[in-house]
Order: C-alpha cells, then structure tokens, then sequence
C-alpha cells in the first residue's frame, strides 16, 4: 500500500475524523445495552467514519476519507446514507485528482420479523439504493437505482442468511443517458460468535449484477466482499470490509497499464457510534 495520503493530508485526516467523533460522542446512547450490529435487519442509528483504501486495475490507487450514518424511523424503517471525499494517485487516466467520491442513500422497510427463531425462516424486508456517482476519477462513473426484496433465514449455530434480491437500473453520472436494467443478488453470511469477542461478526457477501437490456446488455459483474467487526464499547462498534471485484465470468479483473480505472480491491476500516 502507499502512503502519500496520510503524508500530505494527515491534519486534514485527523481533525474530520476528530470533528466526527465529538459529534457522535455528543449523541445520546442506549443506555448501556450493547447493540447488536450482526444483524442487518435491527433498527438502530448511528453514525461513523473511516478510511478506505482503492487499488484499481492498471496499478493507480485512492485514498478515502468516508463517513457513515443511519437513521431509524419507528419500528420498520430506516435510511443509510454514505459520503466521502478522496485523493488519487495516477495520471494514466484524466480527471481531477481530488474530489468527492460516490455518494449513497438507501431506504429500508420491515415487514414482521422473528428475531427468536434459532433456524428457519424469519422474515423480509425491502428496499431502495440509490448510489451516485462522485467527482474524483474513478468514483465518476455512473448513477444506480436498486430495488429489492431481503427474505431473512437463520441458520442454526450462529449463522445467518440475509439474501437480497434486486433489479438495477444505471444512467450515466448527469441522468442524461440510461444504460441498462438488471437482475442481481447480494447474499450476506453472517456469523457471529459471542465468544471470540464483544459483538463478534464475520461476514461473508458475494454478490453479482446481470445487465439484461440497454446499452450494457450481456455484461454483467461479480463482486466479494469479508467483513469483520465488534464492539468497542455498548455502543460503539469497529468492523474492517475487504472487498474483490470480479468480471462477468467471475474470474479477476485483469491487471495492465490502462487508462481504465476499474476498481479491483477495496479496504474499509469504519468506527461508528450508535444512539
């Protein structure tokens, strides 16, 4: 990994992340019961920050300053938002190498759900996910709207399946041009082992999108995602999320000089505080 991010923007870093941290330690909490960030499905909100890191194909990479937030409404819905701003290393591809990075707002809604059954079938819920593009090369691609369906199933022995069915629709970055409309699936295994250590989570999500019609019609991608988190403290929680993209074939992109900047791997380390 390089580092000419944290060398020349290292105050810069510190003092978003600090004006970050006092807003969440300022929020009120939950008492002093721990939230169960393992499940995907609980109301909850919260908001944090971390630092992520970018490698794409033709060996340019990208440093990123992200935030994050969830806001609960009620008992059934809420709505996830994301944003960043990022620094990129290379001139193989034109653009600005500073700028805001894609931005994220999805809505959540909850039909019944039986959080006590141990196996079988718990429940679902749907969705809306839109993501747009950014500012900064490589983050200025397309903007996507995502509708699904989420039916939930527990596992037995501290597994669970969250499996998110969608369609997506992509227009270019200025809603000028629509580009196609797909199936595709997101499939979160999640485990969660109490006693490795405070609101252990390992989760293991691969996922893959299908473009049936526009001018995107036959391509497709894949993608693999393995996160790891706990608690710090009842409400405050850490998890780190690498991330591999993959091509219509499941196999690796491939790697070469190129003026493309397409996203091979991904690193996110996030801290949020929930209240």
């Amino acid at each position: 990994m390089h580092f000419y991010f944290f060398e020349k923007y290292r105050i810069f870093c510190f003092l978003a992340v600090s004006i970050l941290a006092a807003i969440a330690s300022a929020l009120p909490a939950w008492a002093d019961e721990a939230v169960d960030a393992t499940d995907p499905t609980k109301i909850y909100s919260f908001v944090g920050a971390g630092l992520k890191y970018n490698e794409y194909t033709n060996g340019e990479y990208m440093w990123e300053l992200r935030a994050t937030g969830n806001i609960g409404l009620g008992e059934s819905d809420m709505i996830l938002f994301e944003g960043g701003y990022g620094k990129h290393r290379g001139d193989q591809a034109e653009g600005g190498d500073t700028g805001i990075t894609r931005v994220r707002f999805r809505w959540l809604h909850l039909f019944d759900m039986d959080y006590e059954l141990e196996r079988g079938y718990r429940g679902w819920g749907t969705s809306v996910d839109l993501q747009l593009a950014g500012t900064l090369k490589g983050q200025d691609g397309q903007n996507v709207i995502v509708v699904g369906g989420m039916p939930t199933y527990a596992l037995g022995g501290d597994w669970d399946l969250y499996l998110q069915l969608n369609v997506a629709s992509t227009w270019d970055k200025t809603f000028d041009n629509w580009n196609g409309i797909g199936p595709g699936f997101t499939a979160q295994f999640i485990y969660s082992p109490d006693h490795w250590w405070p609101g252990a989570q390992v989760r293991i999500v691969p996922g893959y999108t299908y473009w049936a019609a526009g001018e995107l019609e036959g391509d497709g991608s894949g993608e693999l995602e393995i996160n790891v988190g706990g608690n710090i403290k009842p409400t405050v929680t850490w998890d780190v999320t690498a991330q591999k993209n993959f091509d219509k074939d499941l196999k690796s992109l491939r790697r070469e000089p190129s003026t493309d900047l397409e996203n091979d791997w991904n690193i996110f380390l996030n801290l949020a505080n929930y209240f």
